[in-house]
């Protein structure tokens, strides 16, 4: 009696912009770690810019790493490597994720380079891009196996505003592991320590890349009308072209001693711990993955109320919305939490809750094997 060969294996390929600490960068390691290996093989990963913390993770965890090196934008000679690495790893299915990495791969299939199945996946709101790179993603848009959104308001701004046909545009939302994000008293009350927080200070965390996208100098302008009132201290998690920027906003508005810079951290669920408050400032997002974290740890916060945050937060329920570009908004509502530690245990248990019921992270993890299935 012959027995049945194993169904083959569907090796995916991912091709990022970057793997430094973000969001984008998070679900890619998430993906590539966590997929069901009897159905599926990583291929390789690729980096159009230099290596980054999630690269050296996927390193870690036995995946391949590529890196184009990219420091601006991609040239014809990246055209050629990118081909390259497909050829030698021949991929069943690209996913692509973020603008550059997609519209590379998207060129590669317009000039006949290579072919492939390709799921495109933005990972941020299109609506603040530049006229040009809008008319460059119309343009190769029809290379798209599927496009993969975070949120519905990225998928709708794509349908309405970009044109991509509603058949081949998806959504599949962000997801935590509750399981692995324990609050840990022993990281807070070491963090706590090291940043001198005394114990009636109220300790307000921000976790992004220290870029305009995340709105940080409206939070420590924030921070900055708090403190006429309140004892808080703020702790920013993540580097980027902004640092020093934000540096000198501290100094000029006299919260140096206030306001933490971080740094990129690997203990990321240590210093969430340490938290009382989880702000994001953001001026666009997708779906950011940061808060949900933050939620997930029953930490009550205040958002924004851009692009997909409201798909996350129902303002007062599970948390409080503020406006972007905004630090008056944003100073009320942190007012609120920093002020009143029963409103603070009921968003955080609430947020807890709305995390668990609606954002598994094998729930974004089984819909994404449902979609490779169907392709390649």
């Amino acid at each position: 009696m012959t027995t049945a060969a194993p169904p083959k294996l569907k090796k995916v390929l991912y091709v990022s912009t970057s793997t430094t600490q973000g969001g984008a960068e998070k679900t890619l390691y998430t993906l590539a770690t966590l997929l069901d290996p009897k159905q599926f093989q990583v291929a390789a990963v690729v980096s159009l810019k230099p290596k980054g913390l999630f690269a050296q993770k996927l390193e870690a965890a036995g995946h391949r790493v590529y890196t184009l090196n990219l420091k601006t934008r991609p040239e014809f000679r990246h055209l050629k490597d990118l081909t390259d690495i497909i050829s030698a790893n021949k991929p069943d299915i690209v996913h692509a994720i973020m603008y550059q990495a997609i519209q590379l791969c998207r060129a590669l299939k317009m000039l006949g380079y290579a072919q492939f199945p390709l799921v495109s996946a933005p990972r941020v709101h299109y609506r603040t891009r530049s006229g040009f790179s809008l008319f460059i993603d119309r343009q190769l848009k029809p290379y798209d196996t599927v496009l993969v959104t975070e949120s519905e308001a990225s998928r709708k701004y794509l349908v309405d505003h970009q044109g991509y046909k509603q058949s081949k545009t998806h959504t599949i939302y962000n997801g935590v592991d509750i399981a692995s994000w324990p609050v840990s008293k022993v990281s807070r009350e070491k963090i706590r320590a090291r940043l001198k927080i005394e114990p009636e200070d109220i300790l307000v965390g921000a976790v992004g890349r220290l870029d305009e996208q995340k709105g940080h100098r409206y939070l420590i302008e924030a921070i900055a009308k708090l403190k006429a009132a309140q004892p808080v201290k703020l702790a920013i998690l993540g580097d980027g072209p902004m640092r020093r920027e934000l540096e000198s906003l501290s100094r000029a508005l006299r919260v140096e001693e206030d306001v933490a810079f971080a740094g990129e951290v690997p203990d990321v669920p240590n210093w969430l711990s340490a938290f009382d408050v989880f702000a994001l400032p953001s001026l666009w997002e997708g779906l950011p993955n940061a808060l949900m974290e933050a939620m997930a740890m029953g930490l009550p916060v205040v958002a924004t109320r851009v692009d997909g945050v409201p798909e996350i937060v129902d303002h007062d329920v599970d948390g409080l919305l503020c406006e972007p570009k905004d630090s008056q908004s944003l100073f009320v509502q942190l007012q609120d939490l920093v002020a009143d530690p029963e409103l603070r245990a009921r968003l955080g248990a609430a947020a807890k809750r709305a995390i668990k019921d609606k954002f598994k992270l094998m729930d974004m993890i089984g819909n994404y094997e449902k979609l490779y299935s169907k392709l390649g």
